[in-house]
């Protein structure tokens, strides 16, 4: 059930602050219902520049951490790198390791895993620290995991290992004692626009405070902004603040056609990268580095990003389009089997399925889809013998992590965001996980299935506005989390109707302009939906293409009426 609410805005500041700082009305008004409501707020927003990032040394635990680190660089000590397996903590671990060979440290001095999910579970592992331990390693730096690993860094000291923690993820009861430094957006005592880093960003933030250690001549950490992009987009962080900045500076790197070798290969294969956006990045790149971790081999698309080899680039990257391949067919798969079992119960407040040897890496993919069509917490697991694993999803009106705290008993191990989590149990306990995830849920909605409510930024008349109008909402990319792409009720003459795509899936519709024409794009819908000519009332969002030649298209959400 959703509803459309339409963001309010001051009309006499929109008209100032569009003057004063030399924007159309039209977005000044969008830009000030966001609350970006001062000429200096626009300017810092639109104009993004990476001196106005915060100093990396804002972590209270920054120093202690990049003297350790590069204490360990300069005396050249063998260094263990340990991630998470989505593109967060690839591309964390791909910044850390490319930083290090930057410093003239070779596979001799680093110890990188990038751990199977299905096979290691989530977080650090005292398998890797004895690993470590048995190379002669007395440092590891853990990327986008380590928060809540108590027992394993506590396991790390005793053997005489220091451990850094470089993570963003859920915080439980204490931070771990035992670690040597901890890097966590929420350990800032401030405000700060770094509050909202993800893990590829917190890694960032210690190669950059490590050089600035360290006396060698090294590259400026700006290099690595490309790979940072998509970690960051990767983990639904807000794109805001130094994220933003991050992103918007990757984005131009990538446009450029310059920095990861991997990473421009990837594009090379998927997109015109001369015009890649934030959305190509979430859509496109994204799912494909993940694609490999889904798979049980996430290592592949590591290897993407640190490899310099062309002739392996291109074999890699070719591999990881296989790998998406199989993901795609994968959670078709598993969703089939959701629909034919009947799976979903319409009376609860939750979802919670299960079934046998689903694959792991794709769970939280289903639980999305689910999500995306029921508006409910969302639960799939997958049960093996001994173990049972699970990936939730959540609407933004309820923190899951609250939820598993509380039926934290029936678990083995949990961990995650407030919107999305894993969790591990024993197979034997899943239906009692079931019921309580259930009573909580519904605790926490009061009993009542609530209204999703979507704010819309404006209503429009596509025949009133010019190119030029529709053009600038492109200054507000990147779009993500904290900064959506603008959602409009817009009446529109539709002169052309078509359906597209390479199965004729999606419904092309060509509106009237000022002065020319723009595209709505139905995706999905080229087989469900009637094609349309003449006016029409509906809901749709601004997005940038790099397919079209505008720049920009817009998608139909929802049909009002004509």
């Amino acid at each position: 059930m959703r509803r459309w609410k339409k963001r309010s805005f001051d009309e006499k500041l929109s008209f100032s602050i569009a003057k004063e700082c030399g924007i159309s009305f039209f977005l000044s008004k969008i830009l000030v219902a966001r609350g970006i409501n001062s000429p200096s707020k626009v300017d810092e927003f639109l104009n993004p520049k990476l001196e106005r990032a915060e100093n990396p040394f804002i972590f209270p635990d920054m120093d202690n951490a990049a003297t350790r680190f590069a204490k360990a660089i300069s005396s050249k000590e063998v260094i263990g790198i340990f991630s998470d397996a989505d593109a967060d903590g690839i591309t964390a671990a791909a910044i850390i390791y490319n930083f290090l060979r930057d410093c003239g440290l070779d596979d001799k001095y680093t110890i990188v895993r990038v751990p199977s999910r299905d096979k290691e579970g989530y977080g650090l592992t005292k398998d890797f620290i004895d690993y470590v331990k048995s190379r002669g390693g007395k440092l590891i730096i853990t990327a986008d995991c380590g928060i809540r690993n108590h027992e394993e860094i506590r396991y790390a000291k005793l053997l005489g290992i220091d451990v850094i923690v470089c993570d963003h993820h859920y915080m439980d009861y204490s931070l771990p004692q035992h670690a040597f430094s901890i890097l966590h957006p929420k350990t800032i005592a401030r405000e700060s626009s770094a509050s909202f880093l993800s893990g590829a960003g917190v890694a960032f933030e210690l190669v950059a405070a490590t050089r600035a250690k360290l006396t060698k001549d090294l590259p400026k950490p700006r290099k690595y902004l490309d790979i940072v992009s998509v970690g960051t987009i990767g983990d639904m962080v807000p794109l805001l603040g130094d994220n933003r900045i991050f992103v918007k500076f990757g984005i131009d790197i990538m446009r450029d056609g310059g920095g990861n070798l991997g990473l421009s290969s990837l594009l090379r294969k998927i997109i015109k990268s001369d015009r890649v956006s934030s959305r190509d990045i979430q859509m496109r790149v994204v799912p494909r580095i993940n694609s490999s971790g889904r798979a049980g081999k996430p290592e592949i698309s590591f290897t993407l990003l640190v490899e310099q080899n062309i002739k392996n680039i291109e074999r890699i990257s070719s591999e990881i389009e296989n790998l998406n391949s199989w993901r795609k067919e994968t959670v078709e798969s598993i969703l089939n089997d959701i629909e034919f079992l009947g799976l979903i119960d319409d009376s609860k407040f939750s979802v919670v399925v299960w079934g046998e040897d689903w694959h792991e890496g794709v769970l939280g993919l289903v639980a999305s889809r689910i999500l995306e069509k029921t508006g409910k917490p969302t639960c799939v697991i997958s049960l093996r013998k001994d173990i049972a694993r699970g990936s939730i999803r959540s609407p933004e009106f309820i923190n899951i992590m609250g939820i598993l705290d509380k039926v934290a008993h029936t678990l083995t191990k949990y961990g995650g965001h407030s919107q999305a989590a894993g969790i591990a149990l024993l197979p034997e306990k899943v239906h009692e996980f079931a019921e309580l995830f259930e009573k909580y849920v519904k605790e926490a909605v009061f009993g009542k299935i609530p209204q999703i409510i979507i704010d819309y930024d404006d209503n429009i008349n596509l025949s009133e506005l010019s190119s030029s109008d529709l053009s600038e909402l492109l200054k507000l990319e990147p779009f993500g989390e904290g900064n959506p792409q603008p959602i409009f009720f817009v009446e529109a003459e539709i002169l052309e109707s078509r359906v597209v795509g390479k199965d004729e899936s999606h419904l092309k519709m060509i509106a009237k302009t000022k002065d020319g024409y723009a595209e709505i794009i139905a995706y999905g819908l080229g087989s469900k939906m009637e094609p349309i000519l003449g006016k029409i009332k509906a809901m749709v969002k601004f997005k940038s293409s790099s397919w079209s030649d505008l720049g920009f298209e817009f998608e139909l959400m929802e049909v009002i009426g004509k």
